[in-house]
């Protein structure tokens, strides 16, 4: 009898338990059931959006946040600025009313595993003395497709910007979503991977004189983890850049010197970049994570100005990230560069990047600085650049927004100019940059914007015959109004 009763009791015992087994799993397959599934289709920490691998080209954001709906979004900006050198010129300073008229087109679509994200931008800047139409048209693509422990990544830039000082800054903000102008959104924020590698190229600084410029950049990447720990990425990249010297002594665009060999015509030198990287980032705990990036870059320019740079770059990069309130990210590592123009030697130098994210209660800081090849935009055949950059944003009460900037490259070339009229060795450019946004309801913006550039030449140049000088500089004020209405989804 005894033995019977113990039966009892056990099969008590375990009917209660397998009961309580399943209650559990039932109550975790609705949570399951009813929570969203994660951005990149899985947990992984190491491809966490917040997160990504620091050997990718995306990097950490702080309080990032993932969009879930489809919709397509237009929005139209109009301006009218005051500008002491409308046409990029060498010490020239002539006030100038300029209007500008700009409109974009985004469409972003979600499926279970793939995301897609599309945006035309077009407009352009009317110049009255004298009169002048510089046209902007951009065109940009992403598209993203996961699986369980990785996702590939394409994307592409394509832009005609009328001069290098048409840039985000200088008007108060691009409207759309910025994906045609390298912004982008990706599976965090964009500047990630090898110093400069993330502009791979595209000519993203100042150009002195009116000179139109065609880019395009196409880059395709791809994260794999082994382990919810550790990732391999890679990205192949291809950018060209085209300017175009269509002006004459007065500054117009009517005069097509691409071929003339004249003194009137500087031939700014057009070019293109191919990049190969690969990496493997592994996250050492919850807070720190460090990656082994190399890659391989080939510089390419018309024969008789440089021929062909070959650059070999090695970097070890380490974050570290504070309560999700701030990021530091370090990389350094040689590079090796073989010059291909006669008489050019292989040399060794030193390649970086750092950067500094802190989110404060009401606003937030980005301080970045890079040392890396660049194409050299349009000056030379390959330089060697540094750039700084600190941004600062801070919302002013409900409806206002405060943005600011300020930014610093030097430009040093790597072998002797050829086959242009630029007789200078290296260059500084300086940038700063306020913004001030003001809602008015949910479809508009007014903003007040100031922009200062300056381009600073070793040795006094000429552009053409009427423009001479080592020094060009900038200033633009302007006011303008946005319109946005409410995004129109299309699930």
């Amino acid at each position: 009898m005894a033995k019977l009763r113990t039966i009892r009791w056990g099969l008590l015992i375990l009917s209660l338990s397998v009961f309580a087994a399943a209650q559990d799993n039932t109550q975790q397959s609705t949570t399951q059931d009813t929570t969203p599934s994660p951005a990149f289709g899985q947990s992984a920490p190491v491809l966490n959006p917040d997160n990504p691998p620091l050997s990718g080209l995306d990097e950490p954001g702080l309080n990032l946040k993932t969009a879930s709906r489809s919709f397509i979004s237009p929005a139209i900006q109009v301006s009218e600025s005051a500008d002491t050198n409308e046409n990029n010129q060498l010490n020239v300073s002539n006030v100038q009313p300029v209007s500008h008229v700009l409109g974009a087109f985004d469409l972003q679509q979600f499926w279970p595993k793939s995301d897609l994200f599309l945006e035309y931008l077009g407009g352009g800047a009317f110049q009255t003395d004298p009169y002048i139409v510089k046209q902007l048209q951009a065109l940009g693509f992403e598209g993203v497709t996961r699986w369980r422990t990785g996702y590939l990544e394409l994307r592409d830039a394509f832009n005609y910007i009328p001069d290098g000082s048409f840039d985000l800054g200088t008007l108060g903000g691009f409207p759309g979503l910025g994906i045609a102008i390298g912004g982008g959104l990706g599976t965090g924020e964009t500047g990630g991977g090898l110093p400069g590698t993330h502009i791979f190229g595209t000519g993203a600084f100042e150009t002195v004189g009116d000179i139109p410029r065609l880019a395009n950049t196409a880059i395709a990447d791809v994260v794999q983890a082994i382990n919810p720990r550790s990732a391999f990425t890679v990205a192949v990249g291809y950018s060209n850049v085209h300017f175009y010297d269509d002006y004459n002594n007065n500054g117009a665009n009517n005069n097509n010197c691409s071929n003339s060999g004249t003194f009137t015509c500087p031939l700014l030198i057009n070019g293109d970049q191919t990049t190969v990287e690969g990496g493997y980032s592994h996250l050492i705990s919850r807070r720190d994570q460090i990656a082994a990036i190399y890659a391989f870059q080939l510089f390419r320019f018309p024969y008789n100005t440089g021929g062909e740079i070959y650059d070999d770059v090695f970097n070890v990069r380490w974050s570290h990230t504070i309560s999700g309130r701030m990021r530091l990210i370090i990389g350094l590592g040689p590079q090796y560069t073989d010059l291909k123009y006669p008489g050019g030697s292989p040399q060794w130098s030193l390649s970086g990047r750092a950067s500094l994210r802190y989110a404060f209660e009401h606003s937030s800081l980005v301080a970045s600085w890079e040392k890396y090849t660049s194409q050299g935009n349009g000056y030379f055949a390959g330089a060697d650049t540094q750039v700084a950059r600190l941004v600062f944003s801070r919302p002013l009460g409900r409806t206002y927004l405060l943005l600011a900037d300020l930014g610093y490259s030097h430009n040093q070339a790597l072998q002797p100019a050829q086959g242009t009229e630029f007789n200078f060795n290296s260059y500084n450019e300086g940038t700063a940059g306020i913004i001030l946004r003001k809602h008015l309801g949910r479809s508009y913006d007014v903003f007040a914007a100031y922009r200062f550039n300056e381009v600073g030449l070793d040795t006094a140049t000429c552009l053409n015959a009427n423009n001479c000088g080592n020094l060009d500089q900038r200033h633009r004020g302007t006011l303008g109004l946005e319109w946005h209405p409410k995004p129109t989804r299309v699930d």
